[in-house]
């Protein structure tokens, strides 16, 4: 059976946010993140990340966004898969930026 457009690009949105996931997870890891901390520079609680992080809640393209910011790298790079753009994370400039509050009101 075909699938219809539809379906096709529900699936891509779903690859795409699974990619993005996976993404955020190793770079909080290799910046030396907790979720407490990585919630708290894009406006959420531990809980709200943790939820994200599980696929039960859906990122916003903003909080895609503040997460990118944080760790250097641009969302989309992120959301197209794990790479090299991982050895680019800098722990030092991570918490750096941590510790320069941004503008996440919503």
């Amino acid at each position: 059976m075909d699938k219809t457009a539809k379906q096709q690009a529900l699936e891509a949105v779903t690859e795409l946010e699974l990619r993005f996931i996976e993404a955020v997870e190793h770079g909080r890891l290799r910046a030396e993140l907790t979720y407490e901390q990585l919630g708290s520079y894009v406006g959420m609680s531990k809980s709200q990340i943790s939820k994200r992080q599980d696929g039960l809640i859906k990122y916003t393209v903003r909080e895609m966004y503040y997460i990118g910011q944080l760790l250097g790298i641009d969302p989309l790079v992120m959301a197209a898969g794990l790479g090299a753009w991982l050895n680019d994370i800098n722990p030092t400039q991570v918490r750096h930026r941590l510790e320069t509050p941004t503008k996440t009101s919503k």
